[in-house]
């Protein structure tokens, strides 16, 4: 049925609730391709510390934002590794990427760029003003893949 699906992850508990669905999704299935997606969110340093000091008191310390930057990838990737050996079984083949920028963006343009024919992910189930003030990673998902989406909602 699905021969390609993308599985969002971003290294919590509650994006892993996910997992349990994608392993019944594929029972059965043959020549599998699944791919796992993490995203983080580009994060400008001089602004954020800019914001949350005075100029008086900025730190004298300067984040490199370079390192900063490898450092979440390689974290991200390690986890992401991980999950792949969990998945990783006969006829299922596992591969995972990070990308940096807007979570449900890169996630939409993955899934384009890649031919996903099913995108798994967990969301926290907001509603109301929590959603609206939080905004929802899923719900763009949702509206803009050209996919099925499979929703998890976490507890």
């Amino acid at each position: 049925m699905y021969r390609r699906i993308l599985v969002t992850l971003d290294g919590s508990l509650l994006a892993e609730q996910v997992l349990p669905h994608v392993r019944a999704v594929l029972e059965g299935l043959k020549d599998v391709q699944v791919y796992l997606l993490s995203v983080a969110q580009v994060v400008d340093y001089a602004a954020a510390s800019a914001m949350a000091y005075p100029m008086s008191m900025l730190p004298s310390r300067v984040v490199d934002e370079e390192a900063e930057r490898r450092r979440i990838e390689t974290d991200l990737r390690d986890y992401l590794r991980g999950i792949e050996h969990q998945l990783a079984r006969e006829s299922v083949t596992v591969s995972s990427e990070v990308r940096f920028g807007r979570p449900a963006e890169e996630i939409i343009s993955f899934a384009n760029d890649m031919k996903i024919e099913l995108i798994a992910m967990s969301t926290h189930g907001r509603s109301g003003l929590a959603r609206w003030a939080y905004g929802s990673v899923a719900d763009r998902v949702l509206h803009a893949a050209r996919c099925p989406v499979l929703l998890v909602r976490a507890k």
